[in-house]
């Protein structure tokens, strides 16, 4: 669903990887994706134990404002990547019922 939607967005990998927090919403849910990268300084690629975590609240405010419903952690690859997504339909599923 929430990949088909023209209204959902996440930011790619290579965002996470140069270290951006992303904050984003898809209808009343909405989440922080939060890197840790360890990058190799050479390469630039995620190092063993990179991740990023997600965390899920709903509402019109701000997280600051806001209970923090749900957290999650993957790692940070493109695997990862597609993780994240998942556990968000999951998430938007479990929010909306």
């Amino acid at each position: 669903m929430l990949r088909e939607s023209s209204g959902f967005y996440i930011t790619n990998l290579h965002s996470w990887i140069n270290g951006n927090a992303f904050y984003g919403s898809f209808r009343e849910m909405r989440f922080l994706i939060k890197p840790t990268a360890v990058v190799d300084k050479v390469t630039g690629d995620p190092l063993e134990g990179s991740k990023v975590e997600v965390f899920l609240w709903k509402g019109e405010y701000c997280m600051e404002e806001s209970e923090v419903l749900k957290t999650a952690e993957f790692p940070l690859s493109e695997e990862g990547h597609e993780q994240v997504i998942d556990w968000l339909e999951e998430q938007y599923k479990w929010i909306t019922t």
